[in-house]
């Protein structure tokens, strides 16, 4: 039996399906663990963003979903740090701690989706988490990105990059 193209047996997402799956997944973890959302115990942002990509993982096909996953792969096909270039002015990169990535880990050409996560209540590095999504789809190849804003009843803001 001939060896199927990765390509070919990946499943295309499009930003509706991938909205539908996020909203799914933060509706099951509001009804699972709602004190991960509460604003008076200030859950960290990594252990909603782990348990919200454990979540949607399940409604996605033939790729991986991690959060916090620091490893990129060179054009070798070696895993070294990921890394993005914050300031363009630099001359250094920056080591990158995306929220969530839906991806496949094998290979750096399939990035399907790149989440930054914030709380409605501790929102000022918003600016910062922006830029950081334009770098991972410039710089990373993913095909979409997505500011994230959660609040305690409902998601407060959803901003795509295509």
């Amino acid at each position: 039996m001939p060896k199927q193209n990765l390509a070919n047996s990946l499943r295309v997402y499009t930003k509706v399906e991938l909205e539908k799956i996020i909203f799914k997944g933060y509706g099951v973890l509001r009804k699972e663990q709602p004190l991960l959302l509460t604003k008076a115990f200030n859950v960290n942002e990594r252990t909603i963003a782990a348990e919200l990509s454990s979540i949607i993982s399940k409604d996605i096909e033939n790729y991986e979903v991690n959060a916090e996953y620091n490893r990129m792969t060179d054009e070798n096909g070696v895993q070294i740090p990921k890394r993005i270039y914050l300031n363009h002015n630099d001359k250094d990169q920056s080591l990158a701690y995306p929220d969530i990535i839906i991806h496949h880990q094998k290979d750096g050409k399939h990035n399907l989706l790149v989440i930054e996560i914030k709380m409605q209540w501790k929102n000022d590095g918003k600016e910062d988490d922006l830029k950081k999504i334009k770098a991972y789809m410039n710089e990373l190849n993913y095909s979409y990105g997505l500011y994230l804003e959660l609040g305690e009843d409902k998601i407060k803001e959803m901003l795509w990059f295509q």
